[in-house]
């Protein structure tokens, strides 16, 4: 068993942890087992159990199956402790216990930890916005003989919230926010119409302060309550259009902010309520994750304490109430459970059950994953599904991380990262991957046009002095939608790896809705979900996949923005379900 992984990794296939854990489970002897205690003091238990291990190698692949296993557990649930329990007759289990404080680093600063301590600066950020820094994570070794009995975890309960959301847009002017890695995509409703639309490219990622990511967050918002208090007064005409292009500049976008801010006068009206996803860790309505691609030019800057700088970043919805009525709700999630809450109101609309709840998938420039329960609430858990390791092997693909052919996550370095599989990164490794030997012509027009780059022995997709992620992705979409061949199999393997996906999630989460709606550039055309589809069907034939697209309109909102010639529900389904997560805090505030 252990042997057929290892040579499938030195030939440079994947290995993915499923297939390893379903046969470590059949067929391994030794007691592993996992007890988190949860933020909520609930404990999630992992049964694990490792085979014996002949040689180095072996031992090597096993540890490696463990970090990984603890890794994805902790990205996805945090936590405040992790007891392990095996045998301590068991010198080897016992050692690969003993060896989790240093892997995961808990005795070094924030600052100074890379690879797996990283998800623990994310649980320590969160542990501290709950518990005000009172708590410590920590992983403590028990014999199996002191192993207490599993408790039935209490069910969730709460009655379905999303068909009453809908109602809540009349005599209101509301602001949904959709803030992305590559743009920032915004909808502003007033008393029930979809009165604007206005899309923003920006590269997070290369900004140094944290004034450059929130003040042009700030800038967007004044914007659109500018033009939506124009829209309201019935004042059409007067708005600044040429700021709400998705091309103007931020000098252009301040220019029209002001043009319209005086025009409007006494008429300028503050939103109702905001409604944000952000690309990170949100608990308690505060952005508290820090180990994003997005701040990692904050992270990088070494004159600038980025703890201060992150801050400021958490406190980016004090930044936007100045253009909330008093007391209105400015409501802020991950972009995942975003795309969850965004499909369940739609769905709930068309009379759909959401007494399950819902699951779904962002495919952009990362994956976001999102899980909301029926009564609206998303669990407050760091839900990072992107960082998961999911492949062990691929050995030959295990390049630095800059590098679009490597396996390694951009923000950790670890090899594996779902990051690298099942995103606008995977399609750009997989095309990089395949095309030279199988569609050689098409991959020199992919160099000539200038969508990848050499940098020495690097490849890249460059961002400057031209962002060309887009271009490039758009290009093998519709190459995949005409029949290419090659690009087909890559969008495949982009399903394949969604199976996996879903495999772990159900493993690690449980959530009780079982269906993925997937939301984001990779599903845009028909075609290439289908392939997707076609691809995740391979190894998970059950699994029902959803594409937010025209179909899932069925809220007004919603409808509008499928009319809109300038507009796809795949590209703004998120922004307007923002505005109904605004209107979640309205209900709230009632």
């Amino acid at each position: 068993m252990l042997k057929q992984f290892l040579e499938r990794a030195a030939q440079d296939q994947s290995v993915y942890i499923t297939d390893v854990r379903e046969a470590f489970q059949a067929r391994g002897t030794r007691p592993f087992h996992l007890h988190i205690l949860l933020y909520d003091r609930s404990v999630r238990i992992f049964d694990l159990r490792l085979p014996e291990a002949a040689g180095e190698d072996e031992r090597r692949f096993v540890a490696e199956y463990v970090y990984a296993g603890v890794y994805n557990m902790l990205s996805a649930l945090g936590g405040l402790r992790m007891d392990i329990y095996l045998d301590f007759a068991d010198q080897g289990a016992l050692e690969l216990a003993r060896s989790l404080d240093q892997v995961f680093q808990l005795d070094r600063p924030k600052a100074a930890r890379t690879g797996y301590g990283k998800c623990l600066n994310v649980n320590e950020r969160v542990l501290t916005a709950l518990f005000g820094g009172e708590e410590r994570f920590a992983f403590v070794i028990h014999d199996c003989a002191e192993e207490p009995a599993e408790e039935r975890p209490q069910a969730v309960t709460g009655q379905p919230v999303f068909a009453r959301l809908p109602a809540r847009t009349a005599g209101k002017l509301l602001l949904g926010m959709d803030i992305g890695g590559t743009d920032v995509k915004l909808a502003v409703s007033v008393d029930g119409q979809l009165a604007l639309c206005k899309e923003f490219d920006w590269v997070p990622g290369s900004c140094t302060r944290a004034e450059e990511i929130t003040g042009p967050l700030l800038l967007l918002t004044r914007l659109l309550r500018a033009a939506g208090s124009l829209y309201r007064a019935g004042r059409d005409s007067e708005i600044d259009r040429a700021s709400l292009d998705r091309r103007a500049s931020l000098a252009e976008m301040e220019r029209g902010t002001a043009i319209m801010e005086r025009a409007a006068g006494e008429k300028l009206c503050n939103f109702d309520a905001i409604g944000l996803s952000f690309p990170d860790v949100v608990i308690q309505n505060r952005i508290v994750g820090g180990e994003t691609p997005k701040t990692a030019g904050l992270r990088s800057t070494p004159d600038l304490d980025y703890e201060e700088q992150f801050s400021k970043i958490t406190a980016l919805n004090e930044v936007l109430s100045a253009c909330v009525v008093p007391g209105g709700p400015v409501m802020n999630t991950n972009d995942g459970p975003m795309a969850a809450f965004s499909a369940a109101v739609e769905q709930a609309a068309a009379g759909g059950d959401m007494s399950r709840g819902f699951f779904a998938h962002t495919l952009g420039t990362d994956l976001g994953s999102g899980w909301v329960r029926a009564d609206g609430s998303i669990p407050e858990i760091p839900l990072e599904v992107y960082n998961f390791i999911i492949d062990l092997g691929s050995y030959g693909q295990r390049s630095a991380a800059r590098d679009v052919r490597s396996i390694r996550s951009t923000n950790t370095g670890l090899p594996g990262a779902l990051q690298r599989y099942a995103s606008q990164a995977g399609v750009f490794r997989l095309g990089a991957r395949r095309l030279p030997r199988e569609a050689p012509a098409l991959w020199q027009a992919l160099l000539d046009r200038g969508m990848f780059v050499w940098e020495g022995e690097t490849l890249t997709v460059p961002t400057e002095p031209e962002d060309m992620r887009k271009a490039c992705l758009e290009f093998m979409m519709e190459q995949a939608a005409g029949g290419q061949p090659a690009c087909e199999e890559i969008f495949r393997e982009v399903g394949e790896c969604l199976a996996v996906t879903w495999r772990e999630t159900e493993y690690i989460l449980r959530p009780e809705a079982a269906d993925r709606t997937l939301f984001g550039r990779l599903v845009k055309l028909p075609a290439c979900f289908d392939l997707i589809c076609e691809g995740a069907g391979r190894r998970e034939p059950g699994l029902r996949q959803y594409a937010a697209d025209g179909s899932l309109a069925n809220t007004a909102l919603m409808k509008q923005l499928d009319a809109r010639p300038d507009c796809t529900v795949a590209q703004f389904a998120q922004a307007v379900g923002a505005i109904y997560y605004g209107c979640l805090g309205l209900e709230k505030n009632q």
